[in-house]
């Protein structure tokens, strides 16, 4: 009984150092000051090529690989992304920005565009959007503001890069 006891008050012993050990370093480490540096971007378009609902159509249909960004500059996400796909380096890809309207939706050419690619009215409702295409077909899309990383997986997803 004496031997139980005793090893009773050793394990409490180290369990309550260790842990007094555990909380006073971790609050050291967890009380340093922690800097938030909120990043702004700017819209960045050096990269792409300004188009319009009827000129998009007809570069799908005659180059190999075009991804577009479709957005509005003066929106923080399309700010975001257009500076995030800039800064990606991709060699012999036609890139394509189309500004985002309104009233694109009454468009003709937007009409004919959805009626060759159904799988695009999952995408034309977010700004911004990336949408791949290869060999005149869609491959896909990526809505909304993303991060760096998802970015790249989607790009490498697609087989861009």
């Amino acid at each position: 009984m004496k031997r139980l006891f005793i090893a009773f008050l050793i394990t409490l012993v180290l369990g309550a150092g260790i842990y007094l050990f555990t909380t006073l370093i971790g609050n050291k480490k967890e009380n340093s000051p922690v800097k938030n540096e909120e990043i702004t971007y700017e819209f960045d378009d050096s990269y792409s090529q300004e188009a319009t609902i009827d000129t998009l159509s007809e570069n799908i249909n005659n180059e190999e690989d075009v991804i577009v960004l479709i957005g509005k500059k003066e929106e923080e996400p399309t700010k975001k992304v257009s500076t995030l796909l800039g800064d990606l380096e991709m060699q012999n890809i036609n890139i394509y920005y189309l500004e985002r309207q309104d009233d694109i939706s009454l468009s003709l050419s937007y009409q004919n565009l959805l009626a060759s690619y159904p799988e695009l009215n999952n995408y034309m409702n977010f700004t911004p959007v990336i949408l791949v295409f290869r060999n005149k077909e869609f491959i896909g899309g990526l809505p909304g503001e993303v991060e760096k990383k998802n970015l790249i997986h989607f790009l490498e997803y697609t087989e861009v890069i």
